[in-house]
């Protein structure tokens, strides 16, 4: 009887021992699986960030680029951009895969969250080539616009330039604003050009966007030609997210990329940081250019006396748009230098917008250059 309760405590004993060193090497190679997977994980995150820094590299030197890139495989992962102190961070969150750059203004939703991201360049110019802007965006992000003017120029290029590779919807009423369909998208961004969609009294979000969440839906309001708000979600009501409305810095046309980054960018803040990366390069183009029109006014002021009568009254002629005119480039150059100095160390960014005056300066002098015929453009 003793025997067989020792041999049935021992067959216990194994059962226990059995189950525990199972355990454990169940546990020993689950920790490999996941430690592996985490390892996978890592390794597309960094993979998928410098495909992005050399998508940034490439848009230096080939404007007006549009690229898809297939993320598929990182469809349950969300990545991530901001804009701080002008540096952009991008990377994916909840991992380490992370870059910086200080160079590129890019202008972006906050979230990304899909198979497909567009990243698209635009040149800034302002009045010369200044940098390309970045714009990125999502497969899934969708963007609902509204003009009320069946002729908007600008929306009518807007909608031809980002084409079928963006998900975009245009209002054709009030109506429909209030009965529009978000379909199956991650977020939505609604572009109002009008300010009569979405004002202090109009504050009510349409019921089909109640149910996202207040981070997913937001809205850009065009309060006049180059003044906006963003507003953002709040429960059931629009929140206006700035106190004054902010003013696009550009020297409009139907393809205004400043115009167009304020459409893309998540809010105020992004606005603010990427437009003040491209105004520090801006800062270094406009010294390049000062340094041109030196060297082109000491050409045009050299000793006349060895001038025949026709080169004599070329270079009078040309020296009076780069040193005397009103405007003339010497002078709006400098101012242009100057204000740029104010507008970078301004965290309000309130002197950013003395800018445009400047630089409208420098493009009228350089205009008659040009129509001159002889003399020598600075650009």
């Amino acid at each position: 009887m003793a025997f067989t309760k020792k041999a049935q405590l021992e067959l216990g004993f194994n059962w226990i021992y059995m189950l525990v060193a199972g355990g454990v090497i169940l546990l020993f190679f689950v920790g490999i699986v996941v430690k592996e997977k985490f390892r996978a994980e890592e390794n597309l995150g960094q993979d998928l960030v410098r495909t992005m820094e050399s998508l940034f590299t490439g848009a230096q030197v080939s404007e007006k680029t549009k690229n898809v890139i297939d993320i598929g495989s990182l469809a349950d992962f969300t990545l991530y951009f901001d804009c701080e102190d002008q540096v952009t961070t991008y990377g994916l969150k909840e991992t380490s895969a992370r870059a910086e750059n200080i160079v590129d203004p890019i202008f972006s939703p906050n979230e990304l969250k899909a198979t497909k991201m567009i990243a698209w360049s635009l040149p800034y110019n302002f009045p010369y080539k200044v940098a390309d802007m970045l714009f990125i965006t999502s497969s899934n992000t969708k963007y609902i616009l509204y003009s009320g003017i069946t002729t908007d120029l600008f929306l009518k290029e807007f909608l031809k330039a980002t084409g079928s590779e963006f998900n975009t919807h245009q209002l054709n009423s009030e109506k429909e604003y209030q009965t529009l369909d978000p379909g199956n998208n991650f977020q939505i961004r609604i572009v109002d050009f009008t300010g009569q969609l979405i004002t202090p009294t109009k504050k009510t979000i349409p019921l089909s966007l109640q149910k996202f969440d207040n981070t997913k839906v937001s809205a850009i309001v065009f309060t006049g030609k180059n003044m906006f708000d963003y507003y953002q979600k709040q429960g059931n009501i629009w929140t206006k997210k700035t106190v004054v409305p902010l003013r696009v810095i550009s020297l409009s046309d139907e393809r205004d990329a400043a115009k167009y980054a304020a459409i893309f960018a998540q809010d105020k803040e992004m606005y603010r940081c990427s437009m003040k990366k491209a105004f520090a390069r801006m800062k270094y183009v406009t010294d390049i250019y000062q340094s041109k029109a030196k060297t082109v006014i000491d050409h045009y002021s050299q000793d006349k006396t060895k001038m025949d009568e026709f080169t004599k009254s070329t270079a009078s002629g040309c020296l009076g748009y780069y040193t005397e005119n009103e405007p003339n480039i010497q002078s709006s150059l400098d101012s242009l230098s100057n204000k740029l100095t104010g507008c970078i160390g301004d965290p309000s960014f309130s002197l950013c917008e003395g800018l445009t005056e400047a630089a409208e300066n420098v493009q009228k002098a350089n205009q008659g250059l040009s129509e001159h015929g002889d003399c020598v453009a600075l650009y």
